[in-house]
């Protein structure tokens, strides 16, 4: 079975233990959103207060030449709690065998059982993706893909989010906030938490709080940015010493790896989006329109010249490269994540001046 990108967020809402089905496929270009998605259903399904045992998370290389790992940690029950979740993170071939023989085991059970899932996460796939069919395919399955943000969709959960903390939020501030955050579900969540521990813990059951303008920009307009801005530049234009000092800064302001590889790749996503409008016919000005925040004067001149170094192709490649690097730091050491990043970046600066 499948969800449409816009009922997603409405079948997590909805979803029940008891009627869950055996295997979700969570996947998309928004990282963020996957992991988001993946960790709400994970509620849903577990509760808040569950046993460790009740769940397993593997990542994709546990299951090479292993295609019945999967399905043997999802019939292994805990001694306590009635329910197990393995949470796979990956979408390999290995993976592909594993979900396939673990759908295959469940269709040769006599009746459905509502006592363990499988949550897979996986980046973009298409939709002849071996992986997707697999779960669209199957009716004990379920596919929702995450895709970026639209601009009302980051208001709505702008909103929402402050709500539960109890704020509301200035129009103003809205304008303010909503063009200063990117569109990757994670990392919008993370610059909400930072502003409200800005604002500070309110009591639910006083009055709403309000977010203004002087709020976001105390809160999240930092030199970190900055910083960032600096590295994603000096990448982008081939200038492999910037990089590197760029990189060496944000480490020891105590940025992890995974935050520089993230904020690189949204912005080589949305320079991919905006060659593309270019070879399609669009003028360079309109197409400089997909940045969000909207580019600084200062910044401008420098982002043109990306446009001019770098193809849609080029791009694909360097998102590869990225996407490639945030899999491999996830869950290892700070020391050995930071390397791959650096790796990654300093590889896309090379190929920025061919």
């Amino acid at each position: 079975m499948k969800a449409k990108a816009h009922e997603v967020e409405a079948w997590v809402g909805g979803l029940k233990a008891d009627k869950s089905p055996a295997l979700v496929l969570v996947y998309g270009p928004d990282r963020g959103g996957v992991h988001e998605t993946a960790k709400a259903i994970k509620a849903a399904y577990l509760g808040q207060d569950f046993d460790p045992l009740q769940y397993v998370s593997l990542e994709e290389g546990a299951l090479s030449g292993q295609a019945g790992l999967l399905a043997d940690e999802a019939a292994a029950m805990p001694m306590f709690g009635d329910r197990k979740l393995v949470h796979v993170s990956g979408g390999n071939a290995a993976v592909v065998s594993a979900v396939k023989f673990y759908l295959a085991k469940l269709a040769e059970a006599s009746a459905p059982t509502h006592s363990a899932m499988v949550i897979v996460e996986a980046d973009n796939l298409r939709p002849t993706s071996p992986l997707r069919k697999a779960a669209e395919t199957d009716k004990q399955a379920m596919a929702l893909p995450c895709y970026a943000l639209e601009a009302r969709d980051i208001s709505r959960l702008i909103r929402q989010s402050l709500e539960r903390e109890n704020y509301r939020i200035e129009a103003q501030a809205m304008d303010l906030l909503s063009a200063r955050l990117a569109t990757d579900r994670g990392i919008i969540q993370r610059e909400l938490e930072r502003l409200v521990l800005f604002k500070g813990v309110r009591d639910k059951k006083a009055e709403p709080g309000m977010v203004t303008g002087d709020d976001v920009e105390a809160a999240l307009g930092d030199q970190t940015q900055g910083d960032f801005d600096r590295l994603i530049d000096s990448v982008a234009l081939g200038r492999l010493d910037e990089a590197d000092r760029a990189l060496a800064r944000l480490e020891a302001a105590g940025t992890a790896a995974a935050g520089a590889l993230a904020v690189a790749r949204m912005h080589f996503q949305t320079l991919h989006l905006a060659l593309g409008q270019m070879e399609n016919g669009t003028s360079q000005v309109k197409a400089l329109g997909a940045f969000r925040p909207p580019l600084h004067f200062r910044r401008k001149p420098l982002v043109e010249q990306q446009m001019r170094l770098w193809s849609s192709g080029k791009c694909a490649r360097a998102l590869e490269i990225l996407n490639a690097a945030e899999k491999a730091c996830r869950g290892g050491t700070s020391s050995l994540s930071q390397a791959q990043a650096g790796n990654a970046l300093l590889r896309i600066a090379r190929a920025a001046q061919r």
